[in-house]
């Protein structure tokens, strides 16, 4: 706690926060957001790359009422993880090859595959830290819109408005085309349902964890 002015403030440091998970993830998201940016300077990579660094700095400020009061033990949350059988299989159902992988050459060095490897898991680690921060702002800011007297009523419709709002987020850089993207669209949403019941129950950590290997495995 630190005071100036009179006024009593509250400084968030590591050991204050509750979601290790997540704080791990977050960091090592920001080192390699860092790194593709710095290193492809004047391409997409890096300029996506910064950009998903703002917007996980600011989403995750405006969510740490999940990382410092609504996380569950690492264990707890690490057994939410294997929730990510749900997305894999309903992107599998749905036959949707919607992601493309970095794949080196097979002629490439040993280490190459693993630099190659480590970018892959860098890039979609940052990806879903951005993401999973978005979702439990939007979580939060859900209850500026709209109240309801019911309970229950409200949940449902922060979890609709969070989930809308990120598919949302995913048609910045493609056309909104249903006859398109109505399976993609579809699949989001299940993913997102997952990932939400994940965060709400345990905490910004499993949801990270889940995004991060139904991305992984596509």
């Amino acid at each position: 706690m630190t005071r100036s002015g009179g006024v009593t403030a509250s400084v968030v440091t590591p050991q204050r926060v509750k979601d290790r998970i997540f704080m791990i993830c977050f960091a090592a998201a920001m080192v390699a957001a860092a790194a593709f940016s710095l290193g492809s300077v004047g391409y997409l990579l890096g300029f996506n790359s910064t950009t998903l660094i703002f917007i996980a700095l600011g989403f995750t400020a405006m969510s740490l009422n999940f990382m410092l009061e609504r996380a569950q033990p690492v264990g707890v949350q690490l057994t939410y993880v294997a929730l990510a059988v749900i997305p894999i299989g309903a992107r599998m159902a749905l036959n949707m090859p919607l992601f493309e992988q970095l794949v080196a050459s097979s002629t490439s060095p040993v280490l190459q595959q693993v630099g190659y490897a480590g970018q892959i898991v860098g890039l979609w680690n940052l990806v879903a830290v951005a993401e999973e921060a978005f979702r439990a702002a939007m979580l939060n800011i859900a209850d500026l819109f709209a109240k309801f007297r019911d309970r229950e009523i409200q949940d449902r419709y922060r979890i609709l408005f969070a989930n809308t709002v990120w598919i949302a987020f995913h048609f910045f850089q493609r056309p909104m085309d249903l006859g398109i993207y109505w399976k993609y669209i579809l699949w989001l949403y299940i993913a997102g349902l997952v990932m939400t019941y994940a965060l709400t129950k345990a905490g910004l950590g499993s949801a990270t964890l889940i995004h991060l290997i139904t991305n992984l495995t596509a």
